[in-house]
């Protein structure tokens, strides 16, 4: 039989899984598919070692069943194809001979295949099982078709596929593989070491580690791997993904890892060189008491919070890694740098010199969450050069999404990594923090506090002292020089001229901001809950606002529904109400109603109580930093944590006196209505934009023949250099890869990498002024990017198609121009070959039909698109500079 492709194996594995649609939850289908796909596994290699045996001994089929000669033991009733014979009570029988399996090789596979419910026939009737093993058995999954690395693969492939399905749960499971990759290069594991995931999910990070070592080319088959995960089915999961993976040498255990730690060596908890994990978020749920006394030391620097066990999960790593060689990576989520309850544990923490590097990351790398969260790095023994010093890096841009999935490029990667090697300042990106810096801070480890954001680094820079009158006064400046500027390109606009913030002087803060003018007074004394509940067969056509419709630190609701559109009980809002989403408050979604409707129960709808607290500055202090770190830390409930009305009505805030808050709403709303205005623009400007490449686009299609694109370029279609990227250096080319050209079809101005090539090789691939590249493969397929030499030297990698125009009869921002086209994409959907990866060759893109008219028409219409494209730049500057200055000041109000 011939080798199993990873596209084949891709889709059989899917396959399986669609069979289940309709009758089990998508969340459910890894409790039954990876028990299967292990079976199928351990029958077809337990054959292919039987065969192996009769061949050796000439066909003695007593010698042939000898158990040194089966990695695992097969009894004869309970293997695959005894299954394919059974018709009735198919769950009994399997469930029977899964367990037969176990209990034949008790010492590693005892529990393997978890705690399925293969009898339930109204879930897994006779019939859908039968066709799923006949589905299995369409492919013979010995080692000879399908090596080990190749089905660890496909394993990997269908986990992240149910966590695509599976939407927040796939939490319990799986963590971003990129995000894993990138916490895996920084620890670098070693040949000969030992790893351990105090919540390991489904293995995916101790797998990281051997799939680091084999890149490398180093030894990986002698690494020990350790884990605990507290649910039965995840652990078998884990389990299973080890030993296709081809790992021997490894232990996944069930249990709590806090209540009843496995891994321990008489008093005290074994010791491991590597710790990876991503441990659940603030579980509230844990015995507090019993960590307390912790008979293991676990509480060395002290106990935390019933609240929130992020910091015994902490403790827990450091006390389990080695005296020399440990060294840990946790994803955590920010409270755990800045939380005030926790504030003198992190201290002693600190004093220790433990911790080595703190990452802050970027949103949507988690599934149905927009949250940020945090990498801390800890090593036991850190070298002298680092020691007293902290590394942090403001990483919250070094993130891509396309397609609904956010991950890290390999450019992001190279990014963080090298800066984290390095451990030096980058303006912008990283600061080094020495522990004194950290002690006059209070133990305060918020990124900010000591790199300046992206956005304050690219735009207007705020004073030291957290003052913020220079800054708005160089914005209001800055603001006017781009309305001039903008005014010239789209003419007299009473958008652009619209003085709104700019017309106002910039305000001293001090002469009005009079906090002993303020009162602490618990939320529900001057906001109130409206719990006006509508019934599903009450909600008709009305207007329904869902936490899918607010948008995160955007106040205006923007689009909506109709209350028939989803089943459950909703609430009734009125204008002028609050919709707050109390459900994973830390998306901080906070909106005003501007009309009158229904939201989701998941919502909670606020209405200010006016004789204390004016509605209008309501909503700013609830998106205050203070108010919403404060909303995260009561919520309840780890998967989906949630905030009590009852608890947060008692909640403590700062309220200034009405005539502050007139004046900090003034401001803010002010600040708002630019944003607004600029906000609109730039969508309408992107819309006209399209609007008239697609005019041009069809105008030459109805006027014009069109020519193949092969036949508008100097040479073939050429593909790119295949080779790993090296560190930029001044007077190296620079190595142009997909994740480097921008949704528009820019080249990103940062992570920028080289490549090292030879003479000839080098200029094969260097970029000639108007070359036009286009992705070939992957979930970015048909974008596209014209080089221009303003950019530098560029050579391309191997992804990417370059195709070079012939100026005689096509202009190069033509054919770009085109590939940004409806028509283009139109052209894209019916020619893109999917497989395991989007694909379209060189040979298919030369077949696109270009419309061809006369250079002069070329000209002419791109003149009227780039004179409207050249007000873009300054108008993201501008919202960019608004939404940074109104978050400084709103939360520098708030500050204490």
């Amino acid at each position: 039989m011939s080798r199993i492709t990873q596209q084949q194996l891709e889709s059989y594995l899917w396959g399986a899984a669609t069979l289940l649609r309709g009758t089990i939850d998508a969340g459910d289908y890894k409790q039954f598919i990876f028990p299967l796909l292990f079976y199928k596994r351990l029958c077809d290699v337990f054959d292919e070692e039987t065969q192996v045996a009769l061949t050796e001994s000439g066909g003695d089929t007593e010698f042939a069943a000898y158990p040194e000669n089966h990695r695992f033991q097969i009894p004869p009733e309970a293997h695959w194809q005894e299954m394919r014979q059974v018709a009735k009570d198919v769950g009994r029988t399997l469930h029977n001979a899964l367990r037969s399996i176990e209990t034949a090789n008790p010492d590693k596979l005892y529990g393997i295949f978890g705690d399925a419910q293969w009898t339930n026939k109204d879930r897994l009737p006779d019939a859908m099982l039968r066709d799923l093993i006949e589905h299995f058995a369409t492919l013979n999954l010995s080692l000879a078709n399908l090596p080990e690395d190749e089905l660890g693969q496909g394993y990997e492939y269908l986990i992240k596929k149910f966590a695509d399905d599976s939407g927040h749960t796939a939490a319990e499971f799986y963590t971003n593989r990129t995000l894993v990759h990138l916490m895996t290069e920084m620890l670098a594991p070693q040949p000969g070491e030992s790893v351990y995931d105090p919540t390991c999910g489904s293995g995916g990070m101790l797998l990281s580690c051997i799939a680091h070592l084999r890149r490398q080319g180093q030894e990986w088959r002698n690494v020990r791997l350790y884990g605990q995960e507290r649910n039965l089915m995840t652990s078998a999961i884990a389990r299973m993904n080890c030993f296709l993976h081809g790992v021997e040498d490894f232990h996944i255990v069930r249990g709590d890892t806090l209540a009843h730690p496995r891994f321990v060596e008489g008093d005290r908890l074994q010791r491991f060189d590597v710790v990876l994990a991503n441990p659940p978020y603030s579980i509230k749920q844990w015995n507090r008491k019993a960590f307390a006394a912790d008979p293991w030391g676990r509480n060395l620097f002290g106990t935390p919070p019933q609240g929130r066990a992020d910091y015994a999960f902490w403790q827990h790593i450091l006390c389990s890694l080695s005296p020399q060689t440990g060294r840990c990576a946790i994803l955590f989520p920010h409270g755990v740098l800045f939380r005030q309850e926790e504030a003198e544990m992190r201290r002693k923490i600190i004093e220790a010199d433990l911790i080595e590097c703190v990452l802050g990351l970027g949103p949507n790398l988690f599934y149905n969450s927009p949250m940020e969260a945090c990498v801390v790095v800890c090593r036991m023994a850190k070298p002298r050069e680092r020691r007293g010093k902290i590394l942090l890096i403001n990483a919250v841009n070094e993130v891509t999404r396309e397609r609904a999935q956010s991950f890290l490029t390999d450019t992001h990667i190279q990014h963080i990594l090298h800066a984290y090697q390095t451990f030096q300042d980058e303006p912008g990106f990283t600061g080094v923090a020495s522990l004194e810096e950290i002690r006059a801070r209070d133990g305060n480890l918020s990124i900010l506090l000591y790199v300046s954001s992206p956005e304050a680094n690219n735009q207007i820079q705020v004073s030291a002292n957290g003052s913020l009158q220079e800054s708005l006064a160089a914005w209001l400046s800055s603001a006017r020089e781009a309305r001039s500027s903008l005014a010239g390109v789209l003419g007299a606009n009473p958008i652009i001229e619209s003085e709104g913030l700019a017309a106002k002087p910039a305000s001293s803060l001090p002469t009005w901001l009079k906090r002993e003018e303020w009162q602490r007074l618990p939320f529900g004394a001057f906001a109130e809950s409206i719990n006006e509940r509508v019934e599903p067969s009450d909600a008709g056509d009305e207007i329904y606002v869902g936490l899918e419709h607010l948008d995160p630190q955007d106040l205006h609701i923007r689009r909506w529904g109709k209350g028939s559109d989803v089943i459950g009980t909703k609430l009734r809002f009125r204008k002028g109400d609050l919709i707050f989403g109390r459900r994973r408050a830390y998306q901080r979604k906070l909106a005003i109603a501007q009309f009158d409707g229904i939201c989701s129960a998941h919502a909670m709808v606020v209405r200010a109580k006016p004789e204390v607290v004016l509605p209008e500055f309501l909503p700013f202090l609830m998106v205050s930093d203070r108010f919403m770190n404060r909303a995260v830390e009561i919520s309840v409930g780890s998967l989906s944590p949630t905030i009590n009305w009852k608890t947060l009505k008692l909640e403590k805030f700062p309220l200034p006196s009405i005539d502050q808050q007139r004046r900090i709403a003034e401001i803010l709303w002010e600040a708002d209505k630019v944003f607004g205005k600029y906000f609109s623009v730039t969508k309408a400007l992107a819309k006209i934009e399209n609007a008239l490449v697609d005019i041009m686009v069809r105008s030459a299609a109805a006027n014009f023949e069109s020519k193949p694109l092969r036949e508008l370029i100097i040479g073939k279609p050429q593909y790119g250099a295949n080779a790993p990227a090296a560190n930029y250096r001044d007077g190296m080319p620079r190595y142009v890869r997909i994740t480097d050209i921008e949704t528009k079809g820019r080249l990103t101005k940062q992570d920028i990498v080289a490549v090292l090539l030879d003479e000839s090789s080098q200029k094969k691939y260097e970029l000639a002024d108007g070359d036009l590249l286009i992705a070939r493969t992957g979930n970015t397929v048909g974008k596209s990017y014209l080089y221009s030499e303003s950019d530098g030297r560029c050579v391309y990698a191997g992804y990417l198609v370059r195709f070079r125009p012939n100026r005689e009869i096509v202009l190069p921002e033509y054919l770009f121009r085109v590939t940004q086209s409806s028509y283009y994409r139109n052209w894209l959907e019916n020619n893109i070959r999917v497989g395991a990866q989007p694909n379209v060759n060189g040979t298919e893109y030369g077949s696109l039909l270009i419309p061809l008219p006369p250079l002069s028409f070329q000209s002419e219409r791109l003149s009227d698109i780039k004179e409207l494209s050249s007000g873009d730049q300054g108008y993201e500057e501008l919202i960019s500079a608004i939404r940074f200055l109104a978050t400084s000041f709103l939360n520098d109000i708030f500050c204490e």
